[in-house]
């Protein structure tokens, strides 16, 4: 209903008296939270849709009442006597209107309090007001009164709570509803969990066939482990909130979306997946969503599915290196009594790997354990203080010096979308605040303010203000503290001490002039105006699919971050650039709605005129992550400076290769044509002295050895792995001689695995044939561990790596005289 705010304060200036919506929903943070529960219970989810019906002053309590009541009596058909109502103990309009008009017997009317049926948006400013809810008698007599599910809450807005947590009466009372699809679907289909309604049945066929491929053992009976609930729901969750725009990551609604990843995969390993597995579900997700209400998820499906799989592999090794590390935690004697993590295990887990901490929490609870939350938080801010070396704009305790100008009412006017008021124009101290670092800094908030703060990937204006006194202060840095809140931040141009008049003209109540660095506003205008160009385009000429996942605007350039598959080629960019251009040359006048070209929410600043933007360069394209490319580009000036910088460079290059051409300018072509043409012919020349030197072992000193690593321990029976080893006196820098040079050795002598060093440095190489059961990888991590450390990796038969300190032949060979010898698959 956050949309619809505005419309029940003043339902004048709603485009229409009533409405009617299927919302999705997600309860994974803040006020409402299920995200423990799932799984747990018959009924909560982290993702479900919220059936509702609104009214703007269109019709009153009693024709809500009577349209819900009709609705599950007559058109679904449930029968009246399973059903009973709750309405607040002091809203006697309500309960009249069930018993006079519905005729709904007195003992089944019941009177609450506020807690239970007075509904706000939660501990902020909001319209609020009474509720009454519909409850179904699911007649399971061992629940007592939790016997009876809520299907239905109608909630009247009638009053408003202020800033200051009053409640004032608005001027016509309307209507919010809501309904929980998933909930009224097991009432419908007489199902005592919401999982085993038709919603999540495609889910759970899936699921159990994607462990039948993976050899696993299963029960066709959802209810028989929590795991199988936890991972059909958060799919659903997960899949939902990536095809809005969401992208995982480690703050707001990215890290709400990583939590939710990452407790579906902690219950993928309970059930026994090792490999990633949640994308072989989402055809399974799109069959249960088979009406079309959804059409992004079939369009997006290759975004979504790629998001979700990048997040698998990296937390797949996550999962084991934490798991592994908590093992022993459990059996450790000392801690058998209290049963409780230490406070430094959790915090090292999630500090160092990224394990987070309410996995910890949820696996100590499985085997009755606890975690000391409070001495982890206390770990965690000590860290921060330790960390913190500078004061920054936007961090925790700006925000802290700021938060109580929002209890005083403090919400300054921002008039920064007016080009007249940007400069030499007069504004009032609302309050101030200095920031008791090293700086004299200080914060402000002006009205009117005509400084735009960081905001939606915008970054914030500059400028200055004079003080009554005529001191002038640099504006450094505009933020939001809070919901309509604004703040700048200042400092004296002057390198003088503060004086006593600056401090009084920084009093609340006194004026200042005001002065917004308008060359930068500008740039940073264009740019934000052109990355809604640049959305337009990429879903006009890469697909439907693109989804925005982040950007950056600056004066300078801009960054826009978007889901797509795969790397965007030359004659994309080039369309891209083509369009825009020409978009930009027909000087459209915006706003935030471009004519017949993108129309977006959206309150930054932008340009009066879309051919400030021309031209539109893109400097840069690539993966930042898997699913999501970036794009790096330049308008207007900047792009021309651009330009420019471009042609000196290749004006230099002309005179430094003496790359004369005609008059159409190709001579650079050519001689870059020709360079590139001997490069290719060096590159064969030295591919053949490089054969040739690998083929002339005679050529570099090397030691040999042989060591036979016993195998019992990888099922060969007691039979032995002949291993040489080989120490090269080398210092080549290819290091493509080094693995040839192991190849060799391989093809020469297959029946052994070897073992090339130099420096600190190490191949490993062996014939798959001879040794099929055996990984080069392995076997080099295996060897690495048992010599004092390393790290590397490769293919099964040619694996690289690097030791932790200078390696020799002797270290190796003594490896024979060990207990355990160092053999892996």
């Amino acid at each position: 209903m956050v949309q619809f705010k505005d419309y029940f304060r003043n339902p004048a200036i709603a485009p229409f008296k009533q409405a009617t919506s299927i919302q999705k929903c997600m309860r994974a943070g803040g006020k409402h939270n299920d995200l423990d529960n799932v799984g747990y219970t018959p009924r909560h989810h982290t993702f479900f849709e919220m059936l509702g019906n609104f009214s703007f002053g269109g019709h009153s309590k009693s024709r809500a009442i009577q349209m819900a009541w009709r609705f599950l009596t007559e058109v679904i058909q449930l029968p009246k006597d399973r059903l009973r109502v709750t309405v607040l103990a002091s809203d006697q309009e309500s309960y009249d209107i069930w018993k006079n008009q519905e005729g709904i017997p007195e003992e089944k009317i019941i009177r609450c309090d506020t807690k239970d049926n007075f509904w706000t948006m939660g501990e902020g400013s909001g319209p609020c007001g009474p509720c009454t809810e519909i409850f179904w008698d699911t007649q399971n007599d061992s629940l007592g009164e939790d016997r009876w599910l809520e299907i239905w809450n109608l909630v009247f807005m009638q009053h408003y709570r202020n800033e200051q947590g009053q409640l004032e009466n608005l001027p016509i009372v309307c209507v919010d509803t809501g309904m929980g699809l998933e909930r009224l679907a097991s009432v419908v289909q007489n199902k005592v969990n919401n999982f085993e309604t038709d919603v999540f049945e495609p889910l759970f066929k899936g699921l159990h066939q994607v462990m039948i491929d993976a050899g696993m053992e299963y029960s066709p009976d959802i209810n028989a482990s929590p795991h199988k609930k936890i991972i059909v729901d958060h799919l659903r969750a997960m899949s939902f909130l990536i095809a809005d725009g969401v992208i995982p990551s480690n703050v707001g609604r990215g890290y709400v979306l990583r939590r939710i990843i990452r407790r579906a995969l902690r219950s993928g390993n309970q059930l026994g997946f090792t490999e990633p597995f949640m994308t072989k579900l989402y055809p399974h997700l799109l069959e249960s969503l088979s009406d079309g209400s959804y059409p992004e998820m079939n369009f997006r499906q290759d975004s979504i599915k790629a998001i979700i799989h990048q997040e698998e592999e990296i937390f797949m090794g996550t999962l084991s290196k934490g798991l592994a590390l908590l093992e022993p935690v459990f059996k450790q004697k000392d801690l058998m009594d209290s049963k409780q993590i230490p406070a430094e295990v959790a915090f090292k887990l999630y500090d160092t790997f990224g394990f987070p901490l309410d996995l910890t929490v949820l696996i100590a609870e499985e085997r009755g354990w606890t975690v000391d939350l409070a001495a982890v938080e206390k770990l965690r801010q000590k860290q921060q203080e330790q960390g913190r070396a500078s004061w920054k704009a936007g961090s925790s305790l700006m925000q802290s010096k700021t938060l109580e100008w929002k209890e005083q009412g403090i919400f300054p006017t921002f008039t920064g979308y007016q080009r007249e008021m940007l400069t030499g124009q007069p504004s009032t101290i609302l309050a101030s605040q200095s920031t008791n670092d090293v700086t004299e800094d200080m914060i402000l908030s002006i009205e009117p303010c005509p400084f735009y703060g960081l905001g939606g990937g915008q970054s914030p204006d500059t400028g200055s203000v004079t003080l009554a006194n005529g001191s002038e202060w640099r504006v450094v840095d505009v933020f939001t503290p809070y919901e309509r809140g604004l703040a700048i931040r200042i400092q004296p141009m002057s390198e003088d001490s503060l004086t006593e008049q600056d401090v009084l003209c920084l009093h609340k109540g006194f004026q200042l002039m005001t002065f917004v660095d308008v060359k930068r506003r500008e740039g940073v205008a264009a740019h934000h105006s052109a990355t809604h160009l640049l959305n337009a385009a990429l879903r006009r000429i890469l697909g439907k699919s693109i989804m925005q996942a982040g950007s950056l605007v600056e004066p300078e350039r801009l960054r826009f971050d978007f889901t797509h598959g795969k790397p965007v080629d030359q004659i994309q960019i080039r369309e891209i650039e083509d369009w825009i251009n020409a978009v930009a040359l027909q000087s459209v006048q915006p706003v935030v709605k471009f004519p017949k070209v993108s129309m977006e929410l959206c309150g930054g600043t932008h340009v009066e005129d879309l051919s400030k933007i021309y031209p539109f360069k893109i400097l840069s394209e690539g993966s930042v992550a898997a699913g999501t490319r970036r794009i790096e580009a330049a308008v207007g000036k900047a792009a021309s400076q651009f330009f420019i910088e471009q042609d000196r460079m290749v004006t230099r290059l002309n005179q430094d290769l003496k790359a004369y051409g005609t008059s159409t300018g190709n001579g650079l072509d050519l001689k870059v044509n020709k360079l590139k043409d001997q490069v290719a012919e060096l590159s064969r020349q030295y591919g053949r002295l490089l054969d040739k030197l690998v083929k002339a072992p005679d050529s570099i000193p090397t030691k040999q050895g042989t060591l036979n690593f016993v195998s019992a321990s990888i099922d060969l029976g007691a039979t032995t792995v002949p291993v040489k080893i080989h120490e090269l006196d080398a210092d080549i820098q290819d290091q493509d001689y080094y693995s040839k040079r192991a190849n060799l050795l391989k093809e020469q002598e297959p029946e052994a695995v070897h073992i090339l060093i130099w420096k600190e440095n190490m191949v490993v190489a062996l014939d798959q044939k001879h040794f099929p059961k055996l990984h080069a990888g392995k076997v080099l991590k295996s060897v690495l561990d048992h010599i004092g450390g390393g790290k590397g990796g490769g293919q099964p038969q040619l694996a690289r790596g690097r030791m932790t300190d200078q390696g020799s032949f002797e270290r190796l060979v003594q490896l024979s005289q060990a207990d355990e010898q160092p053999v892996t698959r």
